[in-house]
């Protein structure tokens, strides 16, 4: 069975989801910042993922919003839901969502039922995500619309594609919501609590560094000075600042060039996301 990336395999499918979409549906694509490698087949992905698609668009007979997301999830083999249980591991995840009528409870359950007369297409979806260890799931409520999830397992030659964050912020909590983002995104993520400690970690790791996050006002060595020590050895590292201060931005980031930019606390995934990819697209 051949290895693919997800994202380019995707991205060719993506005119055939709009023609089955039509005028009337909205489409709206996330890709995570990081692709991964999967195995399956190029015309079983195809017919799983138009499935999905038209099981979406048949619940929104008036027209909506069709989001095609992909992101990085680590199973622990434990989760309640994906049909079969997912062994532990890395997956990406592919979700189908839509802003149709939901289904109740009785109606999902008997939707990814693997024998039911009445699964739109679902069966086939099934069939491929066994013979490609991954699995389905379905979380939907009435007048909610649905969201379809499917796991792909992906394959450890990714590893050595992925690419690394350094995380730099003082407060733990901050820390830990911050990482779980940019996991989800597929990156690898290594931590500071202060600048000091980021720099030692960043003469070490340089080469597998992307881009670095950082708090700007930590104690031993602040995001700023940090900053302008890491432009020292990288004049086009992206720098993603993230402060409760922004009113004081000027001063706070006076010397940093570009690639740089400020996300004020709190913020959302989406704004971390489209901030880091437009940060990694200049650099």
């Amino acid at each position: 069975m051949p290895d693919v990336s997800l994202h380019a395999a995707l991205g060719a499918l993506l005119p055939g989801i709009r023609e089955i979409a039509g005028p009337s549906v909205e489409l709206r694509v996330e890709f995570a910042l990081v692709d991964g490698r999967v195995t399956v087949f190029a015309n079983e992905l195809r017919a799983a993922v138009e499935a999905l698609v038209r099981n979406a668009v048949h619940a929104m007979p008036g027209g909506g919003v069709l989001t095609i997301r992909t992101e990085h999830v680590e199973a622990a083999g434990a989760e309640l839901g994906p049909v079969p249980p997912l062994t532990p591991g890395r997956y990406i995840r592919l979700t189908v969502q839509d802003t149709g009528r939901g289904m109740d409870e009785q109606q999902r359950v008997r939707a990814i039922a693997p024998h039911d007369d009445e699964t739109r297409g679902l069966a086939r979806v099934l069939d491929t995500v066994r013979r490609v260890r991954g699995a389905l799931w379905l979380d939907s409520a009435t007048d909610l619309g649905t969201r379809a999830f499917l796991y792909l397992p992906i394959l450890a030659s990714s590893e050595v594609a992925r690419r690394t964050v350094l995380l730099v912020e003082d407060e733990s909590a901050v820390r830990s919501v911050v990482r779980r983002m940019l996991l989800g995104q597929g990156f690898a993520v290594r931590e500071a609590r202060d600048g000091e400690t980021a720099l030692r970690i960043w003469q070490g790791e340089r080469d597998q560094i992307a881009g670095v996050v950082t708090d700007i006002v930590m104690p031993v060595l602040g995001g700023r000075d940090l900053a302008l020590a890491l432009r020292r050895e990288d004049a086009t590292l992206p720098l993603l600042f993230i402060s409760a201060y922004a009113g004081d931005l000027p001063e706070l980031l006076e010397g940093v060039d570009a690639p740089r930019q400020l996300l004020v606390k709190p913020f959302t995934n989406d704004a971390m996301l489209s901030a880091l990819r437009g940060l990694l697209a200049a650099a």
